[in-house]
């Protein structure tokens, strides 16, 4: 890929004959021939259907426009004025335009592009699109961020870097249910299984448009398409020729001392990105783009105490030995102590010690250490991009096109992970015509020096004294009448000598100790992570000419992939001997009839197997009903389903404090589960029972011990679990509205109901050294303690069914003056049962409100735009951490200037300008205020 990529930048910078021709030329007024300024002055043509690429004319009604060949059509338009189309056969220096007055115009122009084309209206599926003049007119300094504005969206902020994107519940981090995709490439990284963000899709300055399709989509873009899909489209050489160039600057408040109301920040974030394109002869197009971002990274810095006692209680004392900080790692597990009656307890901070007649019950954890001791906060993302296409005929073109980049950031999967010089390649080839499309890409992954930061703390606190020692030793001191103060003192010393105090951060012990477990592999004892993981993709599809007699549209395809981890044990089961690679097929149908002038009819069939799993079926039906003009009624029925990716299906990791692992017979068939673990729930409930006998109720510890131990003996794994994962279903009900009023006004309005059979998600067990089955109170006591006990999550099936619903809503409205008005408003349930042990992870605000108003014109080099954005506060349950999410409100601002002679813009804006704190996940990075200035250099963006 490396060759690649360097040729083609050789080639792109060698060529420099290839200039672009122009056309310059003057808009007057019929009749008179007045000047008219600030005419749109835009190509027009099939292939710019939805989109708005042009130049504006000056005050004189003089422009400049840059073609690449001939002929060319352009279309002309003003306020007050009638739009003209012009054909245009060869380069011209003094074009007259004459436009036609008409008070009809006037009445009905709007400043926008279209705001909906009928296709869209007419859609059998919802689709959220933005195209290149909303992109830049976003207030965001990266226009990724942005995509959290769009309706029913949640974007989940893990660094600077790294945004996930989502809809429709089930939020995560590691988002597995939804799939984004550049340019058709799947952008999840093989051995994540996941997108992380846009480290590797297009930049800026490279991005035409994107959509959304919210809810599943399995029947088209195949199975894990459950809650959605982004795609990215680029801007090919052809259409977008030249040299553009940016640079981005922000400060950024991450100090905790700086989230103060409009603070500037403290630091300083950069974004410098270039792009240059060229055609040879209108048959050849060679593109490069560049971008790199770096600057310093948001802060997960959540010190709260999210164990028993209260959040504030971040530090251990005699009122709460079980002291759990969200953003320290190291303390996650605790231990369960009873103590029977007759031993000497401790009293207050100074651990006096007071006889008791009273059995006791309470937990413990160890001291851990905190992220900002673990981390360095430094972010970057370098990307490159290069494609040449040919087109063979006027219909058919040949593209081959490379990505890359490398990344540093912070992300939160099964545990916070400090991705450094994490780097992603992918490579395609495309043929497409008229009908056909082929395409085949790859993508690889090197995880660099990547390390686990919850692992490192973990082995930092284990390499001091392990868990076992530590938690025997303070048992016993406790036991004895040392109290809990004087206990832990002495657990954590030396004592009995051959042990180490913890290590204090900032010394030169901890940075040696620090640097060579983050140096050391997963599977050595350290914290840093092999993945060198690949994936390899075809695909095709043709719309079948022959068809059109009976069908409107018919469309067939088909896919085929291989994944291939290579985690060398660190990640997967793929240790030495047992090489690891899962492959997919599938194939689908997809046609749409028109019943009617009014009415349109769409299915599709999809059938997919993996190599673990049977052969499926993904059915969608729909119905589209024009009610009157430019209103349309949706219903649709969807049936899909859901393999267990890479992870789901081989997972094995070993993070210190819990273990993980896959689903397939085979990995948990190792771990002797059936029969030797209990349910953590169970256990949980247990001993919340046993404590409230003890403390609440004063009963003597033995008596309450056999009083409730049917609830830890229900909570043994059975021996029909965990014998293989099976796919998760989905049956989808939706019915939406769409209107287009005067062209102005959108209305559209949706309700979902969504239920899933099989939902995969972790079962989280405790594995005691002793098996329930031989002695079950010992096995009772041993999963109270870290030291003799493991965690495992299991991925696994949820036994109940689980339902979700939605209303979604949008309201957009552009004035005759040219003022833009939207707003968007969601509201997302889910209905589980509360017996149910599988942890769903729903992790969706209940309701989110974005409002939006601006101008793209308030003169003719200023423009400007407001968002609010809204959300409800929620819960988050993930591996990583349960815990609740506050709701905040936040703006958003941008003004942009215009500088129509060098073809340039300068922004000035703010993102979360209030310095509002914020999260939207639990234990993820406080989300700070944006300052920034950016200056674009780009002859055709859309003026």
């Amino acid at each position: 890929m490396k060759s690649i990529s360097l040729t083609l930048v050789i080639l792109a910078l060698v060529q420099s004959s290839a200039f672009a021709q122009i056309i310059v030329g003057k808009v007057v007024r019929q009749g008179d021939k007045t000047p008219i300024g600030f005419a749109n002055v835009k190509f027009s043509g099939i292939n710019y259907v939805g989109r708005s690429v042009g130049v504006s004319s000056d005050e004189k009604g003089e422009f400049t426009l840059a073609v690449k060949s001939f002929p060319v059509e352009i279309e002309v338009s003003a306020l007050g004025y009638k739009a003209k189309k012009v054909t245009i056969n060869e380069s011209v220096t003094d074009l007259v335009v004459e436009l036609e007055e008409s008070s009809k115009a006037l009445e009905e122009f709007v400043v926008t592009a279209e705001k909906i084309s009928q296709e869209d209206l007419r859609a059998p599926i919802e689709t959220i699109k933005v195209d290149i003049t909303e992109i830049q007119s976003t207030p965001s300094f990266n226009f990724f961020d942005a995509v959290g504005n769009l309706k029913g969206v949640d974007l989940t902020t893990q660094s600077v870097v790294v945004n996930t994107v989502n809809t429709r519940g089930f939020n995560s981090s590691t988002n597995q249910r939804f799939r984004q995709f550049s340019d058709g490439i799947d952008n999840q990284a093989p051995g994540l299984s996941f997108s992380l963000g846009n480290i590797v899709g297009p930049g800026s300055l490279d991005i035409e448009s994107y959509e959304i399709v919210p809810g599943p989509s399995s029947a088209f873009y195949g199975p894990s398409s459950f809650n959605g899909v982004l795609e990215m489209k680029t801007k090919n050489a052809f259409d977008y020729p030249g040299f553009t160039f940016s640079a981005k600057g922000a400060t950024v408040s991450v100090l905790k001392d700086n989230s103060k109301f409009l603070n500037i920040g403290d630091n300083f974030i950069r974004d410098i990105a270039g792009r240059y394109a060229f055609t040879i002869k209108d048959r050849v197009g060679v593109k490069v783009s560049a971008a790199l971002l770096d600057g310093v990274d948001f802060r997960a810095r959540n010190y709260d105490n999210f164990g028993p006692g209260r959040p504030f209680e971040n530090v251990h004392s005699g009122d709460n030995q079980s002291v759990n900080l969200v953003n320290a790692y190291g303390d996650d597990r605790s231990a369960f102590l009873v103590v029977p009656s007759g031993f000497l307890n401790a009293g207050g901070e100074g651990g006096g010690l007071i006889p008791t007649s009273l059995d006791t019950a309470f937990t413990v954890t160890r001291s851990g250490y905190r992220e900002e001791d673990l981390v360095n906060y430094d972010a970057s993302n370098t990307k490159i991009n290069a494609e040449v296409a040919v087109r063979i005929t006027p219909e058919m073109s040949l593209a081959l096109t490379s990505f890359y980049s490398k990344t540093d950031a912070m992300i939160t999967s099964e545990d916070r992970i400090a991705l450094r010089d994490f780097e992603v390649y992918q490579q395609k080839a495309e043929l497409k015509g008229k009908r056909l499309l082929l395409r085949a890409y790859s993508t690889q992954q090197d995880a660099g020096n990547t390390y686990n930061v919850g692992l490192l703390a973990d082995e930092l606190v284990q390499r001091a004294k392990p868990d076992e020692v530590w938690y025997d030793q303070y048992t016993r001191l406790y036991s004895a009448g040392r109290g809990v103060i004087g206990a832990r003192n002495l657990a954590d010393s030396r004592f009995p000598g051959n042990f180490f105090t913890k290590f204090e951060p900032g010394t030169e012990q901890y940075d040696s100790i620090r640097s060579k477990i983050i140096s050391t592999e997963v599977t050595q004892g350290g914290a840093r992570i092999f993945d060198e993981s690949r994936l390899y993709h075809i695909e095709g599809k043709y719309e079948l000419e022959d068809a059109q007699d009976y069908f409107s549209k018919l469309t067939v395809g088909g896919n085929y992939r291989v994944y291939d981890p290579e985690s060398a044990g660190t990640i997967f089961t793929d240790t030495t001997g047992n090489d690891l690679t899962n492959y997919e097929f599938g194939a689908f149908v997809e046609g749409t009839k028109a019943i009617d002038d009014r009415t349109d009819i769409g299915a599709s069939l999809r059938i997919d197997k993996n190599e673990n799993f049977d052969a499926k079926l993904s059915q969608r039906l729909s119905v589209v009903r024009q009610l009157k003009e430019n209103q349309f009624f949706r219903v649709s029925f969807q049936r899909g389903f859901r393999f267990a990716n890479i992870r789901e299906q081989f997972y094995n990791q070993n993070l210190g404090d819990k273990i993980i692992i896959g689903g397939l017979t085979e990995v948990t068939d190792e771990y002797d589960l059936q029969g030797n673990a209990f349910i953590q729930q169970s256990l949980q409930s247990y001993q919340d029972a046993l404590a409230s006998s003890v403390i609440d109720d004063n009963a003597q510890l033995e008596f309450a011990k056999l009083q409730h131990l049917d609830i830890a003996q229900n909570g043994i794994i059975g021996q029909d679990q965990f014998r293989g994962i099976k796919p998760e279903q989905i049956t989808s009900f939706e019915i939406g509205y769409k209107s287009l009023i005067q062209d102005r006004r959108i209305f559209e309005v949706n309700y979902y109901r969504n239920y899933y059979q099989n939902f995969i998600g972790n079962l989280r067990v405790v594995k005691p050294r002793t098996s329930p089955s031989i002695d079950l109170l010992r096995a009772v006591e041993q999963a109270a303690s870290p030291g003799t006990s493991d965690v495992i999550f299991v991925t696994a099936n949820s036994d109940k069914q689980i339902i979700t619903q939605g209303l979604e809503m949008v309201y957009d409205i552009t004035g005759l003056s040219g003022v833009n008005f939207a707003v968007n408003a969601t509201f997302a349930d889910i209905i589980q049962d509360s017996e149910d042990p599988l942890v769903p992870g729903f992790n969706t605000p209940p309701f989110k409100f974005n409002v939006k108003v601006g101008h793209r014109r308030i003169s003719r080099t200023f423009a400007a735009e407001l968002t609010w954005r809204s959300r409800t506060g929620f819960e988050w349950q993930s591996p990583f951490a349960d815990g609740d999410v506050g709701g905040f409100s936040t703006f958003d601002i941008q003004l942009t200037f215009k500088l129509p002679s060098s073809n340039s813009l300068i922004r000035i804006g703010g993102n979360n300008i209030y310095n509002i704190d914020q999260f939207n996940s639990f234990g993820g990075p406080e989300i700070n205020a944006f300052y920034y200035v950016s200056f674009t250099y780009d002859p055709f963006q859309s003026r």
